[in-house]
């Protein structure tokens, strides 16, 4: 939540937070409902790949069960299996995305939109 003019106002997109050890994935009150799941955080030592996408959407393959909510080319936001792979995404729109490949975790990958993900990959190994 982030004070505007006197009021509260609700952030209604996801952010990425970064530290020395995690990486957290955190969702509004919106999008916990939306993916059925709370935040989501990693060791920053899982994090073996880290890119910038022009659409994030695209990266998140949803042939498998999906839970969650989905409205393709509007929102993904939730968990996708295919196959073997297990993804978290939280994408809105066909916008630039931050894709990060995981080791020993729950999720292979994160997928998240963000506007700024060159920035945010530059960060990462």
């Amino acid at each position: 939540m982030t004070r505007q003019a006197g009021r509260l106002r609700m952030s209604r997109v996801a952010r990425l937070r970064i530290d020395d050890w995690s990486v957290t994935v955190s969702l509004s009150v919106a999008e916990k409902i939306q993916a059925l799941h709370g935040n989501v955080t990693v060791p920053r030592t899982a994090v073996i790949g880290a890119r910038a996408v022009p659409d994030g959407m695209a990266e998140v393959h949803v042939h498998g069960i999906r839970t969650g909510t989905g409205l393709p080319g509007v929102i993904l936001v939730g968990t996708a299996r295919d196959g073997d792979s297990v993804t978290f995404a939280v994408c809105h729109g066909r916008a630039p995305a931050v894709v990060l490949e995981l080791a020993g975790q729950p999720y292979d990958r994160i997928v998240v939109t963000v506007a700024n993900p060159g920035e945010i990959v530059s960060g990462l190994p």
